[in-house]
């Protein structure tokens, strides 16, 4: 099992990494780009729109993609199930908001955004028909032409985009960007994979299936019912612009913590479920997960943290600086998120899915409470209420998937607490060096960055924690770092 880790998962996790940081180098560069050509407004009213299909996504995969890859072996006829029942779930939630989308318009008051939707939910058509293969190549281990399918499908989508917002056609930028990473997306899935997937139906196959994948689906949906609530409330309560600020800081954030998480989910999951019945080895599993999560996150996370503003005004430029306040604010959230993923993912692949979704419900009604309560006041207030659920959240999930696999959470916090101690103190070198620099902002946060590493390295080196350990023993599987005792 050992050798199984240190070698096969290695090159998965490497090849997910190149998927994932390739597909975010594009996306960040695009938004970049885009933040320069188009108006907060703009990205205000793309915000709405993706509330209302980021729910849909959710709903046409209805958990049955993550019962492939769960399910020990699957039949052609399992996946042409999948496959019609996305497809006409899809097309479903595709005519329920075209009829809907001049209701939604009329509600924030905004006109052109029911030709928007409309438009834009064609992209929830596209993902109903590489689901099946996403899930199979997933299932498969096949992570080089994930990564390859990704990038491709994320470096054309984003540079329509930006040819269109250079043209002038604002939001339409974004939409053009979105639906042609999507079709780009059913394309190559289609000619890589050489997976068939046909319309068929069998009840059997179905019902097993999605006796699996019903949770998850319910879970996500609720999930992205609570994180999207904030972008519906400020949209309405206050301004499309408020919104697009809140939705750059927030897809800032996202960068280091969801998508790093993800880059070791996307290969844990699979290897988890394919052991499901044996805890000791998925305990394992995320005993060398958490901690290199941590090393990797908290850092990040701290950097952004105090140096917020800057990064944003060389990111987005000086007109976004008013994001930097909620970025700050979901950095600390992102803090959490890591992990929640984490935990998440452990009780999916040992089958708790029921368990999951009633922790996950428990914690989106509290989290709508605390955002309907906290809108009364500013976004400040309500962003920092976030915060507190995500709290929340990871405590709950770390409690229980803990107790599944015998890692309890204060054996978890044992292993995060030093990457995070040691990120503070790295921050606090660096941002009382930095005060006596008077450079130019691009030059001197090159300078912080480079200095935060180095400390961070040296102080983890020094106190030679398990964190770095495991870590460096990963990527270099057949060296040692340092001796066997370890913080």
């Amino acid at each position: 099992m050992s050798d199984l880790i240190k070698s096969k998962a290695l090159r998965d996790v490497i090849w997910s990494f190149i998927q994932r940081a390739g597909a975010l180098i594009i996306s960040f560069l695009a938004n970049m780009v885009l933040a320069r050509l188009l108006t907060p407004d703009d990205f205000g009213c793309i915000g709405i729109i993706l509330v209302f299909v980021s729910i849909a996504d959710v709903l046409v995969d209805g958990g049955l993609g993550a019962s492939l890859i769960h399910k020990r072996s699957i039949t052609q006829e399992d996946v042409n199930t999948v496959f019609t029942s996305n497809f006409v779930i899809s097309l479903s939630i595709f005519i329920t908001l075209f009829l809907c989308a001049p209701y939604i318009a009329s509600y924030f008051e905004i006109p052109s955004l029911s030709l928007y939707i409309r438009i834009e939910s064609i992209a929830i058509i596209f993902r109903a028909l590489y689901v099946v293969q996403s899930a199979i190549l997933g299932k498969s281990l096949h992570f080089k032409n994930i990564s390859k399918i990704n990038i491709i499908s994320a470096a054309i989508g984003a540079l329509i985009g930006i040819i269109m917002a250079y043209m002038g056609f604002g939001v339409w930028s974004l939409i053009g960007k979105n639906l042609t990473h999507q079709l780009m997306l059913v394309v190559l899935y289609r000619i890589i994979s050489k997976i068939p997937s046909r319309f068929g139906f069998n009840k059997e196959s179905f019902k097993q299936l999605f006796g699996y994948g019903w949770f998850i689906a319910l879970t996500n949906f609720l999930d992205l019912i609570h994180s999207n609530l904030a972008s519906f409330i400020i949209g309405k309560s206050y301004s499309v612009k408020d919104l697009g600020y809140y939705n750059q800081a927030y897809s800032l954030q996202q960068i280091p913590t969801y998508s790093i998480s993800m880059v070791i989910n996307q290969v844990l999951f699979p290897y988890m479920s394919k052991v499901n019945d044996d805890v000791k080895i998925v305990n394992n599993y995320t005993k060398r997960v958490i901690p290199m999560t941590a090393f990797v996150v908290m850092p990040l996370m701290v950097f952004l943290i105090l140096f917020a503003k800057p990064v944003i005004t060389i990111i987005y430029s000086a007109k976004w600086l008013p994001a930097a306040a909620y970025f700050q604010i979901l950095c600390i959230e992102g803090l959490f998120n890591s992990f929640i993923h984490i935990n998440r993912n452990v009780l999916k692949s040992i089958g708790k899915t029921k368990l999951l979704f009633n922790i996950q419900l428990f914690v989106i009604l509290l989290g709508i409470i605390f955002l309907i309560v906290s809108s009364r006041f500013n976004i400040l207030v309500m962003i920092s209420c976030i915060i507190l659920c995500s709290f929340i959240n990871w405590i709950i999930v770390t409690i229980v998937a803990g107790s599944q696999i015998r890692y309890n959470i204060m054996a978890q916090v044992v292993d995060i607490l030093p990457s995070f101690l040691i990120s503070i103190v790295s921050g606090s070198i660096t941002l009382f060096i930095c005060n006596y620099i008077k450079i130019h902002v691009i030059v001197l946060t090159l300078i912080a960055g480079l200095l935060f590493v180095l400390t961070y390295l040296i102080i983890n080196y020094i106190f030679r924690t398990k964190s770095m350990k495991i870590t460096f023993e990963m990527v270099f599987p057949n060296r040692k770092i340092y001796g066997k005792k370890s913080l």
